[in-house]
C-alpha cells in the first residue's frame, strides 16, 4: 500500500510537469509574433513592405497560451520603431502560422490592432 500511495503521488506531481512540455519555446513564439507584426505591416494600412528586427522580449501572462512580445525593428524607411504584440497560440502544433493569432499590436505606443481582451 505504501508503494502505490508513494507512485500515485510521484504521478500527481509529474503531471503538471509533462504539460509543461507542450509549451512552445521562447524564439518559437517570438518569431511568430514577429513574424505576424511583419504580416500586419506588409498587409495592413501601415504601408510598410519590409522591416529588420532588433532584440525582443517574452512576457508571459496570467492565461496559457498567450504571451506578449515586446521588442524593435527598423522599416524600408530607416526609422527605429518599438513594438508590443501580444500572440496567442489557438491550436496544439505551435510551428504552424496558422495556430497563432495576433490580438494586440501597438507600434511606437500608440494601438494599431486590438481584437483581444485586456492583458
Amino acid at each position: 500500500m505504501k508503494y502505490l500511495a508513494a507512485f500515485l503521488l510521484t504521478l500527481l506531481c509529474a503531471g503538471p510537469a509533462m504539460a509543461q512540455t507542450d509549451v512552445p519555446s521562447r524564439a518559437t513564439i517570438i518569431s511568430m509574433a514577429q513574424h505576424l507584426v511583419q504580416e500586419q505591416f506588409m498587409l495592413g494600412s501601415l504601408g510598410h513592405y519590409h522591416i529588420e528586427f532588433d532584440m525582443a522580449y517574452l512576457h508571459p501572462q496570467p492565461q496559457p497560451d498567450y504571451w506578449a512580445v515586446v521588442g524593435g525593428f527598423v522599416s524600408d524607411q530607416n526609422i527605429p520603431n518599438t513594438f508590443v504584440a501580444a500572440v496567442r497560440l489557438v491550436c496544439p502544433d505551435s510551428v504552424k502560422v496558422k495556430c497563432w493569432r495576433l490580438e494586440k499590436l501597438a507600434i511606437n505606443q500608440e494601438i494599431i490592432l486590438d481584437r483581444g481582451e485586456p492583458l
